[in-house]
């Protein structure tokens, strides 16, 4: 979504829903393990989190205006390298990252595909052994433009479809629908601005997450795979990635 203005602490982070994560995570082919963590968390892990990145991360974090935003960057980097850790056995501190036109990191040394994604106070991180793979979440909070913002950026069938949405419902099928199409585009390296209204989605509420088509074309759109994730009361989540079938294992990680 478009950056909102910063607004002070909404609330305590509901709680998450998920199980605790193991130790010792293994990832099988075709399997997508997401992880979610709260960014709000006391001093002295931010703290301990922030002694893991590394210098350039350290300089992104000092270009936030505010104190909030900043420690939230750090929990969310750090919780990041925090879990890639499990996976390759190595020092949070000591994972080196290159990085796409588009700012998406890699591990340099490792097959992992990840890709992490924030919201208010609640991070996700997924997890693949070798697929590229998008994740997004966001808090379902009131829109009141969102027919409008539909009607300028999503596929004609999804305008019509949202528009006969009951009105009560509005504000979860338009998180439904854009955390979708941001998983999407995050796992295809697409830009937003260029490709959010070429794929189109299920979206109302209660109805299964999948790909309807790509370029008007329903074929292209089996070769994807498409889950809903909904990791804490009051937020909707979406992952994707280019496979027949997703393998789907969804953990609450703690730091």
């Amino acid at each position: 979504m478009t950056h909102q203005p910063f607004q002070p602490r909404r609330m305590p982070l509901p709680e998450i829903n998920w199980p605790a994560a193991p130790d010792s995570p293994r990832l099988r082919e075709s399997e997508v393990h997401v992880w979610a963590f709260a960014l709000d968390v006391p001093p002295e892990r931010i703290s301990a989190l922030a002694t893991t990145l590394s210098t350039d991360e350290r300089q992104r974090a000092e270009q936030f205006r505010f104190p909030r935003l900043r420690e939230r960057f750090i929990v969310g980097r750090g919780g990041m390298r925090a879990i890639l850790a499990r996976y390759t056995g190595s020092d949070p501190s000591r994972l080196q990252f290159s990085y796409s036109l588009r700012g998406k990191p890699r591990l340099t040394d490792s097959a992992l595909e990840f890709n992490l994604a924030h919201s208010d106070e609640l991070a996700l991180l997924a997890v693949t052994d070798s697929v590229p793979v998008g994740v997004d979440v966001e808090l379902i909070r009131p829109m009141p433009d969102g027919l409008d913002i539909a009607r300028r950026f999503f596929a004609a069938s999804e305008v019509a479809a949202f528009a006969d949405v009951p009105t009560d419902a509005h504000d979860e099928a338009f998180f439904n629908l854009w955390t979708r199409k941001e998983a999407w585009l995050k796992a295809t390296g697409d830009g937003i601005s260029e490709s959010l209204s070429k794929v189109e989605f299920t979206f109302r509420p209660g109805d299964t997450a999948r790909v309807v088509a790509i370029d008007g074309n329903p074929r292209a759109a089996v070769e994807w795979s498409l889950s809903e994730l909904q990791p804490a009361v009051g937020f909707t989540g979406a992952v994707a990635l280019r496979v027949g079938e997703i393998r789907l294992n969804c953990w609450r990680a703690e730091f």
